[in-house]
């Protein structure tokens, strides 16, 4: 599971910049003589089944000994140059769909410290970093969209904050529209956060300006780095219906969560 999962997340920077993924290369650190032999073969089996779905040849990789178990892939792909999706391209008026619920970072971590976290919430993480964003990057390219990020380890609004920086617009979400993990809040409300939600929260605070009724720990969930994460895709207002309703053939899970407005002091304004 955490090879098919590295694997996505890897894989996922391609779709977020509308390419079609082609070559990995795995990069492996292991604790040699802590662990049984089989977990390294088990996670690169897991890695090559993930690949194999997106299409990706593993050409290769590099293995180094290490004292904590680490995974990951450096992925190539291939994109026309009239079909790019890039990050500073947001224009006004702007509507903002993402596709993946957030709390990925605190489900894992929550497991990792203390277990208990409910069989829903543990099984819907996982369908959710196991999920690739190929079907999005294919509804992006139908319609054109040429605005687009992956929400990965930055959290969502660290990396709509890189789009509305790059693109010198502001953004305004609202909060209730942000799908999130189920029961995922009640473990932030415990304090089960990675550091990098820390780390990120430290540095949006003085680009994002969030509502008074927002509790100090919604915030940091909003700022909670995933692991292959949904898109964020800035879709014009006279486009939206056409992907909205092609999401909703596809079957894959969005919510407008929020739209694009002209530059103001605040980057990003959460309500």
């Amino acid at each position: 599971m955490f090879g098919r999962i590295a694997a996505a997340n890897a894989i996922s920077d391609i779709y977020a910049m509308g390419g079609s993924p082609f070559l990995a290369l795995n990069i492996i650190g292991f604790p040699s003589g802590t662990l049984p032999d089989h977990i390294f073969s088990d996670i690169l089996k897991g890695a090559a089944e993930k690949s194999i779905e997106a299409g990706v040849v593993i050409g290769g990789g590099h293995s180094i000994r290490d004292k904590e178990l680490k995974f990951g892939q450096a992925v190539i792909g291939f994109v026309n140059n009239d079909q790019i999706i890039d990050n500073s391209k947001a224009s006004r008026g702007d509507r903002i769909i993402l596709t993946k619920p957030i709390g990925t970072g605190v489900v894992t971590t929550a497991k990792k410290l203390d277990g208990r976290v409910k069989a829903k919430t543990f099984k819907q993480t996982l369908e959710i970093m196991l999920s690739l964003n190929r079907c999005a990057r294919d509804i992006m390219i139908k319609h054109e969209i040429r605005c687009a990020t992956d929400i990965t380890g930055f959290g969502l609004l660290g990396h709509l904050y890189e789009i509305a920086s790059a693109s010198n617009v502001s953004i305004e979400i609202d909060s209730k529209k942000i799908p999130l993990i189920y029961d995922v809040m009640s473990l932030a409300d415990e304090g089960f956060f990675a550091g990098g939600a820390y780390t990120n929260y430290e540095y949006l605070k003085k680009q994002v300006a969030f509502s008074k009724q927002l509790s100090e720990n919604t915030k940091l969930l909003f700022c909670d780095p995933q692991t292959s994460g949904g898109i964020a895709m800035f879709v014009s207002k006279n486009k939206l219906k056409q992907v909205q309703m092609s999401l909703k053939e596809s079957g894959l899970p969005y919510d407008v969560i929020g739209y694009v407005s002209e530059k103001t002091d605040d980057d990003i304004m959460v309500n």
